[in-house]
């Protein structure tokens, strides 16, 4: 919809490793953030449907 904010993410774990496969260097994590929909024009149906929407991330990289 065209509307763009900061947002901060709240870290839950990281963890630097050995990929057990790929026997490389590898770091992984997971964190979250909050949203409301309609902050971002995404409100249509509010109340009936929630206003705030919870976004998880997952990440893996592995050093080439």
């Amino acid at each position: 919809k065209g509307i763009t904010k900061p947002v901060t993410l709240t870290v839950t774990s990281s963890q630097n490793s050995l990929h057990p496969m790929l026997k490389k260097d590898a770091i992984g994590g997971n964190a979250f953030t909050l949203i409301k929909r309609s902050d971002f024009n995404a409100g249509k149906y509010a109340p009936n449907v929630g206003d705030e929407v919870r976004i998880d991330i997952a990440l893996e990289a592995i050093k080439e």
